[in-house]
């Protein structure tokens, strides 16, 4: 499938959060100790959709895609160190500014800051179909939601950095569905079976393609009507 199918059935898998919050006439609400802002899920699964194909190292858009993950992870982590050593003055201050979670968990945010480091050294090593398309990769990608939900930590911006995440995390996996409907499939046993399975054989950028993505534009709306009526 070519990006814009990736990118756009990301959107729309992060989308479902945001019926969610349509149906509760709402613009953010509570999940695990922490305020999700629909709109940036919806966002952010755009991204996630296209980012396993970071693998593409030799395309033009895989490049690309490489050099925007590298900086954002990049800087992710220096922001985590960041909040970890701001002293709680200047976390008041960030809080007064910005109307998020002023606590901060000393030692967390450098735990966070070298998931970051981690899921960076991944995409920089992998390979077309590989890790960034199995179930084992996107644990590893939603590693720094997973241990911030099992912590509760909080830090300025928390917020946003979870509902990115869990928006991230889902257009990653909508992107290996997506996959398995193209040749030569996704690794879903990875690494027990390193075959790729697949269901059906559309091509890149083919009528199949198109057919395809209507067909998927229809299920979503079907079920974001059922979540919001």
């Amino acid at each position: 499938m070519n990006g814009t199918t990736h990118m756009s059935i990301g959107a729309l898998t992060g989308g479902l959060v945001l019926a969610y919050g349509i149906a509760n006439r709402t613009l953010s609400f509570g999940f695990s100790g922490y305020e999700v802002y629909p709109l940036i899920v919806t966002a952010a699964g755009a991204i996630g959709g296209l980012a396993p194909d970071v693998d593409m190292a030799r395309s033009k858009a895989g490049k690309f895609l490489r050099k925007v993950l590298r900086t954002v992870f990049i800087v992710s982590a220096l922001f985590m160190i960041a909040m970890n050593f701001i002293p709680p003055t200047g976390i008041e201050i960030l809080d007064g500014a910005i109307g998020m979670g002023a606590r901060v968990d000393r030692g967390v945010p450098l735990i966070l800051a070298a998931f970051c480091i981690l899921i960076l050294a991944v995409i920089e090593n992998s390979k077309h179909r590989g890790f960034t398309h199995t179930p084992v990769g996107v644990l590893v990608v939603a590693s720094p939601l997973i241990f911030m939900f099992l912590t509760g930590t909080m830090f300025v911006g928390a917020d946003i950095v979870v509902s990115a995440q869990i928006g991230f995390v889902l257009g990653w996996f909508s992107h290996m569905v997506i996959d398995s409907f193209n040749y030569p499939g996704t690794p879903w046993l990875w690494p027990l079976v390193t075959k790729h399975f697949n269901v059906m054989r559309i091509g890149s950028g083919t009528e199949g393609e198109a057919k395809f993505m209507a067909m998927s534009m229809v299920l979503f709306i079907m079920c974001y009507a059922l979540i919001i009526l």
